[in-house]
């Protein structure tokens, strides 16, 4: 998201702000892992002491570790829609398929898979190898190449063949 410029929230800002998306998303991962560890071990120790019965009993010692989890769940769907949509405008790139859902379907069904794909599609790892600790992801003599804006041609485009158009024009005018 720091490539991208966006916030922890998906949503655009500055150079500041969206450097520290990194560590705001540290943090929340972290605590939804301590509290997924903390809770299963709470589990297991109810279980062992035959407070949890299988039969439909023990539903309030679930509840909190489901819920929990579904609304980390709801939360890095949404994420990974708003990234994938903003870079899709940030680079012009067309929806293929879905009728306009194909960001929601991604991220919802393949969520690890669109995350790479995002991160091939804004760093060129055959060149730079990918670090951890910094603020792009990659090694820290790294500038990011500033890419034009080209939202309200793209939000214009209605389908592929005004997208291959366009391409065709400023192929010619090169």
């Amino acid at each position: 998201m720091t490539r991208t410029e966006l916030d922890w929230r998906g949503v655009p800002a500055n150079r500041l702000v969206s450097s520290a998306s990194c560590a705001n998303m540290t943090v929340l991962l972290s605590f939804w892992f301590v509290m997924n560890i903390a809770g299963l071990v709470m589990l297991k120790l109810a279980w062992q002491r035959g407070y949890i019965v299988v039969s439909g009993q023990g539903a309030e010692y679930y509840a909190p570790l489901i819920l929990l989890n579904g609304l980390l769940w709801i939360y890095m769907v949404s994420l990974t829609r708003k990234v994938r949509t903003s870079i899709r405008k940030k680079y012009q790139i067309p929806e293929e398929c879905c009728g306009g859902m194909e960001d929601i379907v991604c991220a919802t069904c393949c969520m690890p898979c669109t995350i790479c794909q995002m991160g091939r599609h804004t760093a060129d790892f055959d060149t730079y190898r990918a670090t951890c600790c910094t603020r792009t992801g990659l090694p820290r003599q790294v500038e990011l190449a500033q890419v034009p804006l080209y939202e309200d041609d793209y939000q214009n485009m209605n389908d592929a063949t005004q997208y291959q158009n366009m391409n065709a024009i400023t192929q010619a005018a090169v």
